[in-house]
């Protein structure tokens, strides 16, 4: 064996010498108990008001009808199908934010892609766009409108008539109370 490969093979020897010692060194630590405590999450909820029962209003241009009867309506391009009802809201954390928004996951129906939904909130005929801790157990006015807009005017009104006769299910709706 020639010098280069033996000091080779001693330089092999040593590393796994010390990288097998490196294994039985000491370590040091320490620690002290600190005070703390238990924290618990708040929390979101919201419930219908019983005592409160929902409207419909229907609106086209400058008509308005107000408790429509929302099973047997037949809507048009260009109607705005308003709910106004109220709920209970109940907001326990003291950094939370929230706000009411339409569930539009509980729309069925061919229509409901059709449908786009704004929903507001007031307190006492006040905005409310967030709601926060200080409206924990506050009942608030919901109202949520569906616009089912005119679609682009074709020549043949193809994109208007795709949408005759179907139908959205607004009978379960849910409105929720969601983190911001």
């Amino acid at each position: 064996m020639n010098k280069a490969t033996k000091g080779a093979v001693a330089a092999g020897a040593a590393a796994l010498l010390l990288a097998g010692g490196a294994g039985t060194m000491a370590a040091w630590n320490a620690n002290a108990p600190m005070t703390g405590g238990t924290i618990t999450a708040g929390h979101l909820t919201l419930s219908a008001d019983p005592s409160a029962l929902p409207s419909w209003t229907v609106t086209n241009g400058a008509t308005t009808e107000t408790n429509v009867d929302i099973a047997t309506y037949r809507v048009s391009p260009g109607d705005k199908i308003t709910y106004t009802g109220k709920v209970k809201v109940g907001i326990d954390g003291k950094n939370l934010k929230a706000q009411v928004v339409a569930d539009t996951t509980t729309i069925t129906g061919s229509l409901a892609t059709a449908l786009t939904t704004t929903t507001s909130t007031t307190l006492a005929g006040q905005p409310l766009t967030q709601l926060t801790e200080a409206n924990d157990g506050t009942t608030v006015d919901v109202v949520v409108t569906f616009d089912f807009p005119k679609g682009t005017v074709l020549p043949d009104n193809t994109a208007n008539n795709a949408s005759q006769d179907q139908s959205a299910s607004l009978a379960n709706f849910n409105v929720k109370l969601e983190q911001v």
